[in-house]
């Protein structure tokens, strides 16, 4: 698995939740709360490595990779 199977959920400034891949530009998607953000990223990343970046600005995994 490579980095393509990793997503970072991240608060945005509109107070919604982003959800990418590392070093993208662009959100994949974007929910209205936390919870939706973490189904989301399960849906479009099953057995990927799933990280949310608190607004501590450090990473919690939510999901690791299957190995």
């Amino acid at each position: 698995m490579g980095k393509h199977d990793e997503l970072i959920i991240e608060k945005r400034d509109d107070g919604r939740w982003g959800i990418k891949k590392p070093h993208a530009e662009r959100v994949s998607a974007v929910e209205d709360n936390q919870r939706e953000a973490i189904d989301r990223a399960k849906e479009l990343a099953p057995e990927g490595d799933i990280k949310l970046k608190g607004l501590d600005g450090k990473f919690r995994h939510i999901q690791k990779k299957q190995r």
